[in-house]
């Protein structure tokens, strides 16, 4: 996870945080992942102690049902998965199912309902007549149904929400670390 960190990381100093919220929800869905996959391993009643000089063959041989298990599950179904097996607690689960609607489907199926909801912003209008510019009449409208703001809006959202996310994920990867691998 150390590679999706240190890009997250950067992705937030240098100010992308659209990107950071994109590759957070690929951290989330691959640290779950791998999680369940190592848990499996571990846990396996399959015989590791086998001796062999093919590291390589061994490690994807040690891996493989708990790729076969998890490996194409769904965001939602992950983490239900590492919530049964205690990887995850309620309240962990909570959080994850709310990066999943609120980041994770928002920003990955472009959907600006589930981005913004029914958030609203004072707007107004203007015309140019002869006489100059003519204002219209300031009212509230709902950030989803103007595409014309779409990406300025989101932009400022994910530039609140990116580093919470991000930190959020970065504690994460600590509790995971020491649930699967109790010992290491």
């Amino acid at each position: 996870m150390d590679t999706l960190r240190y890009e997250g990381c950067l992705c937030i100093a240098f100010g992308l945080n659209q990107a950071a919220i994109t590759l957070c929800n690929h951290f989330l869905e691959s640290l779950l992942k791998y999680s369940l996959i190592y848990h499996h391993s571990i846990n396996s009643e399959k015989n590791t102690a086998q001796i062999s000089n093919d590291i390589v063959n061994l490690m994807a041989s040690y891996t493989e049902e708990g790729i076969a298990k998890y490996g194409h599950l769904t965001l939602n179904r992950t983490i239900e998965e590492a919530h049964t097996l205690a990887l995850i607690d309620d309240e962990e689960k909570e959080k994850l199912h709310e990066f999943r609607r609120f980041f994770r489907n928002a920003y990955s199926h472009g959907d600006k309902k589930k981005t913004f909801g029914e958030t609203a912003v004072p707007v107004q209008g203007a015309r140019i007549e002869m006489d100059g510019i003519v204002a219209g009449v300031p009212i509230e409208a709902v950030i989803a149904n103007l595409p014309i703001i779409h990406s300025i809006a989101q932009a400022m959202k994910a530039t609140e929400d990116a580093p919470y996310y991000f930190l959020y994920l970065d504690g994460l990867v600590r509790r995971l670390k020491k649930r699967v691998f109790p010992h290491a």
